[in-house]
């Protein structure tokens, strides 16, 4: 009996495992990103929803980290909150306008409406939220409050997509308005009012 509990026990910190890591790369924006073929930017003659790849160009000052001190034109950042016996995992997503090169063909991103799906790279030291005001701003705007900042501990796990890097982008695609076309760019792709925009990190190219 005893040795049927064990193996209940570690089938089930094992299933818990496993959906913890599944939650924190973002299946499902990986799963649309598959439904989907690349499509080169010069090829695009129609808007619809289209899926790009290509370099990331920053559209003037980009933001940094403030956990890792990164710059970033799109972030994907997991807060882990525990108080007392209680707990909770916070995504946060976080990103900027930016410019998509495609073998020299400029798109411009426009990221509301976005979700990224980034693999974290970065584990910040265990605090308290009172020790990094920043998240506990991040929490606060997506509904989670704490009464007691200064007991509540946080784990800040972080990917971020840097400017020079490769990046996937999923959304719709329409031709360049004049302020994309004043930045080079030919077509703008962006969310739908139903159907967010996605932004991933790829592979460096060659």
């Amino acid at each position: 009996m005893d040795l049927v509990v064990a193996a209940l026990v570690v089938l089930i910190g094992g299933g818990i495992t496993y959906a913890l890591y599944r939650s924190m790369r973002g299946p499902s924006v990986r799963r649309a990103f598959a439904r989907v073929p690349v499509t080169t930017a010069a090829g695009i003659t129609t808007p619809g929803r289209y899926r790009l790849t290509g370099q990331v160009v920053p559209i003037g000052e980009v933001p940094a980290s403030e956990a890792s001190g990164r710059p970033y034109v799109a972030r994907d950042l997991r807060i882990v909150v525990s108080a007392g016996d209680s707990g909770s995992t916070r995504p946060a997503h976080q990103a900027v306008d930016f410019l998509l090169d495609d073998d020299g063909t400029r798109t411009l991103v426009r990221v509301d409406g976005a979700r990224v799906a980034i693999d974290r790279d970065f584990a910040a030291p265990k605090t308290t939220l009172d020790q990094v005001p920043w998240a506990d701003a991040l929490l606060r705007a997506g509904g989670y409050h704490n009464g007691s900042p200064a007991t509540c501990t946080v784990r800040l796990y972080e990917g971020v997509l840097a400017p020079g890097e490769q990046a996937g982008v999923l959304g719709h695609t329409e031709p360049a308005d004049g302020h994309a076309a004043a930045l080079g760019a030919t077509h703008v792709m962006r969310a739908l009012p139903d159907v967010p925009l996605l932004i991933r990190a790829e592979p460096a190219a060659g």
